[in-house]
């Protein structure tokens, strides 16, 4: 249950507030509504609340409360304030009105709302109690002859006998907020049943499992593990170190006995035989970490036959968040708000952006961040299937419609993604007579599957991306307008690396920590020379080729520092001006995991090879 609370700005809208929440009110969130005049003590004991609704000075007094709490500010607009100065107009006939509330913004407006209500207009800015008495008495010694204002200021005027007229927030911004606010709690009680999903995950398997920070030092343990490495009798456990935990055990980046991201091994704990896989925990602002499922051999078979009866068909999810997004650069936190923004409506979005600025990156994050996070996300490249291919796929097909269709028929991916989402890469890349079958599926919402006349209704959201210049295409008879106009209703860009070079360096060293923490290697450093040569140069190939170029330090190098000469040496880095795109080869793929193979475990312990796979598998669940 999320508890939200809504301060109603005046006590005339206390019943419209309460008709509309009883409304939206459901099992999973309760909502309360009460409205105050001050600060009085209730502004306090809030903290069983997770979502506060507030206004004004309220508002202000909260976030300083409760800095980490979900608070919505209910502002009032321009068509507010002057629908206010009208009515004071009317009701007291001033020549001089004072406007009191904090007002960022207004004074460039100022000249046409005096106009407007043909009288003379001043602000006073208004951020507290004691600012509001302030701006009375000020209002009272520049011979303001009435006043507009929010609710202290309103009060105060009444009980002073001062002509003042209440600015009122109409009914559909209320609305709104409280609509965004709603959507915020089911955003929390969505998570709450995510960790509490995990924590049960854990505590209920009978492995072992621990989760080491990048240092190997133990941050969290289940149940099983509690009992099975004798957490109980060490004191101050959280936090040691696994290594003298155990010494048969280790953790992705140790550098007395390294291992690698999914190793496998097999230790001796008292008189039985365990097995070990190791797991790497990645974050995109902390550091890496390692996941250790420990299981007894003995017990291996029989997990295995439990989870062949478990196992369910997944549909596709996204993989990323905005969590996932390094950004610094001012420019592309900025694209970062605007793509949360953008998910929390529910229009088609179009990204365009070079070849490998993360275009795909910020699909998955703006349907993770949606109304729609629960339900299907489902991605193609329109560039790499020939037309006949892509039409069968997008929208699906009967039983033996077409030669070599499968005899059950297919389900197309607008389909499978039902009341989720779909991206659409490299959209530009659609055939012109393929893209008029698109804008019907869009328009009409239902599509027909190749070969059947019948027609199936869908809920699908659609992200499109591309590369190209849509509006060139367009003019080349490549692609139609209407088309556009249909998947632009939001429309992004993403920059290229080589204009936000502030971001290439936090990029780097995420990507060198996860690749060093998988090889199990010491985490390169780079030299501020090579950080600036990084900055300067053009990159081409964008996110992408960063994280080809970070692939090779890794591999290739052994030092702990790298330099300017270690980047040369890659043959790949040549500097070229930012609008001369410099060539970029292939990566060198990495060298083969060192240790122990899935065969010689399997043989140590008297299973199947298959069946450690299975038991691999299981465990990545526990990521």
């Amino acid at each position: 249950m999320v508890n939200v609370i809504v301060f109603a700005p005046s006590p005339d809208q206390l019943g419209y507030i309460g008709d509309l929440l009883r409304k939206l009110q459901t099992d999973e969130v309760r909502i309360d509504a009460i409205h105050h005049y001050g600060s009085p003590e209730i502004l306090n004991h809030l903290n069983h609340y997770d979502v506060i609704i507030a206004r004004g000075i309220t508002y202000r007094m909260l976030c300083g409360l409760y800095p980490g709490k979900n608070i919505t500010h209910l502002g009032f607009d321009g068509t507010d304030i002057l629908s206010a100065l009208l009515e004071c107009r009317e009701a007291f006939h001033p020549r001089k009105i004072g406007l009191c509330f904090q007002h960022d913004g207004l004074e460039t407006v100022l000249p046409g709302l005096s106009e407007l209500c043909q009288a003379e207009l001043k602000l006073y800015e208004v951020v507290d109690e004691q600012t509001a008495h302030e701006a009375v008495e000020a209002c009272r010694q520049d011979g303001m002859e009435a006043i507009v204002s929010g609710g202290t200021v309103s009060n105060i005027c009444r009980e002073q006998g001062f002509p003042c007229t209440y600015i009122h927030i109409r009914p559909a911004t209320l609305e709104r907020a409280i609509q965004e606010s709603l959507n915020a709690a089911r955003l929390i009680n969505t998570e709450r049943t995510k960790t509490n999903i995990i924590r049960m995950i854990l505590d209920n398997s009978d492995d072992a499992v621990m989760a080491v920070d990048e240092t190997g030092h133990i941050l969290e343990a289940n149940d099983r593990a509690y009992q099975l490495y004798g957490l109980a009798f060490i004191p101050g456990w959280r936090g040691g170190s696994v290594e003298q935990l155990d010494a048969g055990l280790t953790f992705i980046g140790s550098r007395e006995a390294p291992c690698r991201d999914g190793e496998e091994k097999v230790v001796a704990i008292g008189s039985q035989k365990y097995y070990v896989r190791y797991k790497l925990i990645s974050g995109e602002d902390s550091g890496v970490g390692t996941l250790i499922t420990t299981s007894a051999a003995s017990k291996i078979l029989q997990e295995e036959r439990r989870i062949r009866k478990s196992l369910v068909r997944k549909g596709p999810a996204a993989k990323y968040t905005f969590r996932s997004i390094i950004a610094v650069n001012p420019e592309m936190r900025k694209k970062v708000e605007i793509a949360k923004k953008f998910s929390r409506a529910d229009s088609d979005v179009l990204i365009t952006g070079e070849t490998g600025t993360g275009k795909e990156l910020f699909a998955h994050s703006i349907h993770s961040a949606s109304g729609r996070m629960s339900q299907p996300f489902v991605a193609i490249n329109c560039a790499t299937l020939p037309e006949n291919l892509l039409e069968s796929e997008l929208f699906g097909y009967e039983p033996g419609s077409f030669s070599g269709a499968s005899r059950e028929g297919r389900m197309g991916l607008f389909e499978l993604a039902h009341r989720g989402t779909i991206f659409l890469d490299e959209i530009g890349e659609i055939p012109v007579a393929l893209q008029a079958k698109l804008l019907r599926v869009l328009q009409e919402k239902e599509i027909r599957r190749i070969g059947s006349a019948a027609v199936i209704p869908i809920d699908v959201r659609v992200i499109a991306a591309t590369n190209v210049n849509i509006r060139e295409q367009i003019a080349l008879g490549k692609f139609r307008s209407d088309l556009l106009y249909r998947l632009n209703a939001l429309e992004i860009s993403i920059p290229p690396l080589r204009e936000r070079p502030d971001d290439v360096i936090p990029l780097m060293e995420g990507q060198l920590r996860i690749l060093a923490a998988g090889l199990g290697k010491q985490v390169p450093k780079l030299t501020q020379e090579a950080q600036e040569l990084l900055r300067h140069y053009a990159w081409p190939g964008n996110v992408r080729e960063l994280r080809n170029i970070c692939e090779r330090l890794v591999v290739l190098s052994d030092a702990a520092d790298v330099t300017v000469e270690d980047l040369n040496e890659l043959h790949s880095f040549s500097m070229a001006p930012a609008s001369v795109p410099a060539a970029c080869p292939p990566p060198v793929p990495p060298p083969s995991p060192p240790g122990k193979t899935k065969q010689e475990i399997a043989r140590e312990l008297g299973v199947s090879r298959t069946t450690l796979w299975r038991m691999g598998k299981r465990q990545e669940g526990l990521k």
